[in-house]
């Protein structure tokens, strides 16, 4: 029996990746890790009944304690929503991996397909973009978790949250919040540069005699340009952000 050349056996592979059963497979898997992400961290640690009313009274207790260690019931909430966080980052890498192995799935099978075929590749190519997102977005609240708490706190007299300037208090909370800013600087500047390098090679890349390459290898440069685009705003906004992180901390308690 001779051997198989070896880009016969790289063929063969790239057939059963855009094979019917490992699309439905893959589409399947995303679904299921769609479902665990919406659902898993409360099955996992337990939902709290008022979540938004315990953080607002927890950070009252910290500011009426006049120290800067956070008191147990804030540390606990802290603790809870690391966790919580720490699940979704675990789900959202496979989705990411999941929905990116589906999108080159489908930009394979529209060589060989119809334009339904592109639909649907353009569509997993999005899908992968927001599992991007959403993973930097979790990362970010799970380094800082308890800046990731401040938005559930009720507005309503959020201002005698943060206490007067220059307290204990407030001093941490604005700490952390330029800390938060400055990791989503350090999570989606990366993403940014390598967004950006995507869609730059292949806009630029071209094939000879094969409309359908390029048509695919044009439409991911699109998505990955936008989502470049959509990431340039998102780190100058957190670098803004983390150079005032007093003015960030009141917009995260909704005082503008």
């Amino acid at each position: 029996m001779g051997l198989v050349p070896v880009h016969k056996v790289a063929a063969m592979g790239k057939d059963r990746l855009s094979s019917r059963f490992v699309i439905g497979l893959l589409s399947a898997a995303g679904a299921a890790l769609v479902a665990a992400f919406v659902l898993g961290p409360a099955a996992l640690l337990g939902s709290e009944a008022d979540l938004a009313g315990a953080v607002g009274r927890a950070l009252v207790e910290f500011r009426q304690s006049g120290g800067s260690q956070l008191p147990a019931g804030l540390k606990d909430l802290v603790d809870y929503w690391f966790e919580w966080h720490a699940i979704k980052v675990v789900i959202t890498s496979f989705m990411l991996v999941t929905f990116g192995l589906l999108a080159t799935a489908w930009w394979r099978r529209y060589r060989r397909g119809g334009a339904g075929c592109a639909v649907a590749a353009v569509g997993a190519s999005v899908l992968t973009g927001i599992a991007t997102a959403v993973l930097i977005l979790n990362i970010q609240a799970t380094v800082v978790p308890l800046v990731a708490l401040l938005p559930l706190a009720s507005s309503d007299g959020s201002e005698t949250l943060l206490g007067p300037a220059g307290s204990p208090a407030q001093t941490v909370l604005v700490g952390e919040v330029e800390r938060y800013h400055w990791v989503m600087v350090g999570v989606a500047g990366p993403a940014l540069v390598v967004a950006g390098l995507i869609s730059a090679l292949l806009w630029r890349r071209r094939v000879a005699d094969d409309a359908r390459v390029f048509v695919a290898r044009r439409a991911t440069s699109v998505v990955a340009g936008l989502m470049a685009s959509l990431l340039l705003l998102v780190v100058a906004f957190s670098a803004y952000s983390a150079v005032e992180p007093a003015d960030a901390l009141r917009g995260l308690l909704g005082l503008g």
